[in-house]
């Protein structure tokens, strides 16, 4: 089930794309999608052979340790699962704004970004590191907090799908971008994040829901109009020189350590 939405979403969007792509590709693709899948199967095997699962973890931390973690807190099965939804997906929120924040953080970052066509493909284009450190968070909360498995599966299915499809050259009707924007992130609000421009690129970090984004003031909505003429990309970095998978993974060396600002 797992393997099906992951490789469902991937297909589904891809084939939306193929069908009503909403813009013409600047770039040659079949490159820049093999690199991007590639450095995403080599992201899988690698975070397969780092983290063991929390559970099986906990009982040994616990007896090295000596002490006993805490536990859930939550026993309401609906209420935890919500709950615990909804801590991982601001937790997700903060990781990303610390990419943005953080020097050292938005050098691995900014591989993500410098895709100059962003398409599905774009949504799997981590850099190793990023790829390792952001995944280090999210395992330590579950091992600390006791997640259940159930609702961190749930979470990375939905994230990886929403992301599919918030990265895809695709459009939604207008009238469902307006109805959805208040509560999740949708395509149109995460092209912005993909701005060459930084006071568009450090807004909308919400992976599923905006609501972070509107709490702490990171939330920007374009005129739909203004969408066309978004460039994608890092601002110091080549857009024909960010498609080859060893000019990915120099990504970090090759872009200034400076977090981009805010404001024009």
């Amino acid at each position: 089930m797992t393997l099906f939405a992951i490789l469902g979403s991937l297909v589904i969007v891809a084939v939306w794309e193929y069908c009503r792509p909403r813009r013409q590709r600047e770039f040659p693709a079949l490159r820049r999608r093999l690199a991007n899948i590639g450095i995403w199967l080599a992201n899988i095997i690698l975070v397969a052979f780092t983290f063991a699962p929390a559970a099986a973890i906990r009982p040994q931390l616990e007896a090295t340790l000596g002490v006993a973690l805490p536990s859930w807190p939550i026993a309401n099965r609906w209420v935890g699962f919500a709950a615990a939804f909804l801590l991982l997906d601001l937790l997700n929120y903060a990781v990303h704004r610390c990419q943005h924040a953080v020097p050292l953080l938005w050098r691995f970052h900014a591989m993500h970004h410098s895709d100059p066509d962003v398409d599905v493909t774009t949504s799997v284009r981590h850099h190793p590191i990023e790829y390792l450190l952001a995944g280090a968070c999210y395992w330590l909360a579950v091992l600390a907090l006791d997640i259940p498995l159930a609702v961190v599966t749930a979470h990375a299915l939905t994230v990886f799908a929403a992301a599919a499809v918030t990265h895809g050259n695709v459009r939604l009707p207008e009238w469902l971008e307006r109805f959805l924007q208040p509560v999740v992130i949708t395509v149109d609000l995460h092209r912005a994040h993909h701005s060459i421009a930084p006071y568009e690129a450090n807004t909308n970090f919400g992976a599923v829901f905006s609501i972070w984004d509107r709490l702490f003031g990171s939330y920007a909505r374009l005129p739909r109009a203004q969408h066309d003429r978004i460039v994608f990309g890092v601002a110091d970095l080549p857009q024909r020189g960010s498609s080859g998978l060893l000019d990915m993974l120099l990504t970090p060396w090759s872009v200034a350590g400076t977090q981009q600002r805010r404001s024009p």
